[in-house]
């Protein structure tokens, strides 16, 4: 009687695995991929500080900063928004171009990184110039060129369920 329930309980163990192991299998091989090709927008931006002028010295311990920013088309960039971030205490003195594409600031002296976004294409793509020193009373004039480009770029993907294909196919 012993060896009868232990032959029986062996045997349930042995159909819960076999069950278990071929509805694996099963949804394993009825797991459909979807693939796709998903276009993303994929704005450029660059360019480079043609003139960085020493106009003049003032008696002040603040840096005064007149420029422009250009295509290289020679058309003004509107609506481009310049950061003057300090390396040594983090502060952030920030400008946008006019219509014109020049702008103005103060700031104080010391280390900078200047990052350049333009608002055309939202807040994605910037432009970075590292290291550059202002001392205190000085005047300085920057000219700076800059490219935009835009394209798309397909990328392919696959989706491992219908309902997130569905989605995208909707979109």
């Amino acid at each position: 009687m012993k060896k009868e329930i232990q032959n029986r309980k062996v045997s349930l163990r042995y159909i819960c695995l076999v069950s278990f192991i071929s509805i694996s299998l099963y949804s394993c091989i009825m797991g459909k991929h979807y693939p796709a090709k998903i276009s993303k927008f994929h704005p450029l931006f660059w360019g480079e500080i043609k003139e960085n002028n020493l106009k003049g010295i003032a008696d002040t311990t603040v840096v005064f900063i007149t420029g422009k920013v250009n295509n290289y088309a020679l058309n003004a960039e509107e609506g481009i928004e310049l950061i003057f971030l300090n390396k040594e205490n983090n502060k952030e003195f920030k400008t946008i171009t006019d219509s014109n594409g020049d702008f103005k600031t103060e700031i104080i002296n010391g280390l900078y990184k200047l990052e350049i976004i333009p608002y055309e294409y939202g807040r994605t793509p910037t432009l970075n110039f590292e290291n550059l020193n202002f001392k205190p009373g000085e005047i300085r004039e920057l000219v700076i060129y800059t490219e935009s480009s835009s394209e798309t770029i397909a990328k392919d993907t696959i989706f491992k369920s219908k309902r997130a294909y569905n989605k995208y196919l909707k979109r």
